[in-house]
């Protein structure tokens, strides 16, 4: 029997674009079509998630950090004095990247769904955000402030910033210490970093 979206006529066939939207769009070959969907645009998404872990760990603030208190500043965030790990004073034992990269290495959960007019509802139910990764990347010695975000926005103190690669006996980084007094003019040299490696996801995720 012929679909209603279909007419022939002297071997010319008419396609009614309405209804094969519709067709196709709605009960069970919706779900079929929206399965369709997905299996298209999840390798897009999950590739887009997979460059979003590489630009993370290639990103010269991360390779500094995970160089530990020994570091070289790299990064250029403290105009070479010293290296970020003992700037923001993690400690020896931590891992400063245990919980983001928990963020970033999740398997993507993605949910297709038909809403009308040929159209579909794409959603990522767990993609990563800056708002996420603030949350998991508390600054040591200042409640409330993230050190992720405060490399984009500055961090305070630097000029306070005392550093001996040799060690400082009861430094929690074993290397830095925060004087009671500055120690010279200097200030945080601010760089983009997890916003930017976000957005670029967010961008490369919807390129369908």
């Amino acid at each position: 029997m012929a679909r209603d979206f279909l007419s022939a006529s002297k071997f010319v066939v008419t396609i009614d674009q309405a209804a094969l939207l519709r067709q196709v769009t709605t009960g069970p070959n919706g779900k079929i079509t929206g399965n369709e969907v997905r299996s298209y645009v999840y390798p897009i998404i999950e590739e887009a998630r997979q460059d979003l872990v590489k630009d993370f760990y290639n990103h010269s603030v991360t390779k500094e950090i995970k160089s530990g208190p020994n570091a070289s500043n790299s990064s250029g965030t403290l105009s070479g004095y010293g290296n970020l790990f003992s700037f923001i004073g993690f400690d020896t034992s931590q891992n400063p990247f245990e919980e983001i990269e928990a963020i970033i290495n999740q398997r993507l959960n993605v949910r297709v769904r038909a809403v009308g007019n040929g159209k579909f509802k794409i959603t990522i139910l767990n993609a990563p955000s800056k708002e996420d990764i603030y949350a998991v990347s508390p600054l040591p010695w200042a409640d409330g402030a993230s050190w992720a975000e405060g490399i984009e926005k500055g961090i305070s103190n630097l000029g306070s910033f005392l550093y001996r690669p040799q060690g400082i006996t009861g430094s929690v980084s074993g290397t830095g210490v925060q004087a009671r007094s500055k120690l010279r003019a200097t200030s945080f040299r601010t760089q983009p970093y997890i916003s930017k490696i976000i957005n670029k996801f967010l961008e490369n995720a919807t390129k369908f």
